[in-house]
């Protein structure tokens, strides 16, 4: 389902730096490789894909699943995005899984660009989820971009890692002090009274390149736990202060 511009911008403003993992994940998914993203929760994975599917606008469509949710909830509101059906339109004789999965297989092999699911949120690899991944394939013309999270164990990792080959494992970590300041600058705009410069590189050092924890300390005032957070900030002003003596 294609994006408006004002959603598109929304998605890219708290997303800063990672050129080199930008690069790597556009030159796997051109070279026809499958792709597996892994990292803490907040490291903005999630943002990335968005990222790349904004610059590859034209060249690949991308499609984003909850793999969180069952392989029946997940065929049902993929193939509710892909056909533009919505739960206004009337109702029709139910779909089994089975008929569904096979369904969205055939409508993405026919279509004239290539296709990326984002399967985001893998948590728990159950069976049932790794055979709609390998049935998909076999049987479409999906590449896949795998956004797991750190528990997920090491033995559904290999399964998943070998259902999706070719594919590349990517980690993706902390941002590096500069992105983090990028960030923190555009995310203090428009602020009365502004940051000072210091103020600026106490949200960095506080945050220490978790994208997620700068979005927390930039949150307005009021917003829940604001307190701890600018005590926290306070406490990195005073430290650099004693280092800089």
């Amino acid at each position: 389902m294609a994006r408006s511009a004002g959603a598109w911008e929304e998605v890219m403003k708290a997303f800063f730096g990672r050129e080199k993992e930008t690069k790597q994940l556009i030159g796997s998914l051109s070279s026809g490789r499958n792709v597996i993203l892994s990292g803490t929760y907040g490291m903005g994975r999630t943002s990335l894909a968005r990222h790349v599917a904004r610059l590859m606008q034209g060249n690949r469509e991308f499609s984003f699943a909850d793999f969180s949710n069952t392989p029946d909830r997940v065929c049902r509101e993929l193939d509710n995005r892909l056909t533009g059906e919505t739960i206004y339109k009337k109702k029709t004789a139910p779909v089994r899984y089975k008929s569904r999965r096979r369904l969205l297989a055939a409508t993405v092999s026919k279509g004239s660009v290539q296709r990326v699911l984002v399967l985001d949120n893998i948590a728990k690899l159950t069976a049932q989820k790794l055979n709609l991944i390998r049935y998909w394939v076999s049987e479409s013309s999906f590449q896949f971009v795998a956004i797991t999270e750190t528990f997920l164990g090491e033995d559904e990792l290999l399964a998943l890692r070998l259902a999706l080959l070719p594919a590349d494992v990517m980690r993706i970590g902390r941002l590096p002090m500069k992105d983090s300041m990028e960030m923190i600058r555009a995310r203090a705009e428009g602020r009365n009274p502004s940051l000072t410069e210091q103020e600026l590189r106490a949200f960095a050092l506080t945050a220490r390149g978790y994208p997620l924890g700068i979005v927390e300390l930039m949150s307005p005032p009021g917003a829940g736990g604001r307190s701890k957070r600018r005590a926290a900030v306070h406490g990195a002003i005073v430290d650099k202060g004693k280092s800089d003596d």
